[in-house]
């Protein structure tokens, strides 16, 4: 099995979910083996903010540069 497959199993099963928290992702890091690491990153990106809504609200400056062109 390819290095990150259990990883990209363990976010569409979390995706599937409407609420994450940590026990959600701490079971399905069991169910899908991932490392500590692995776990860690899920809490980070789940849990910090850091997707989603608060990515889509930043201000996208590459699109400024191509308008100014």
């Amino acid at each position: 099995m390819n290095e990150h497959e259990s990883l990209r199993k363990a976010l569409a099963w979390l995706l599937e979910h409407p609420e994450l928290d940590q026990h959600l992702i701490a079971e399905a890091s069991r169910h899908f083996d991932l490392s500590p690491l692995d776990e860690e990153f899920l809490i980070q990106y789940f849990l910090s903010g850091s997707h989603g809504m608060a990515r889509t609200s930043s201000k996208n400056t590459r699109d400024d540069d191509l308008d100014s062109n």
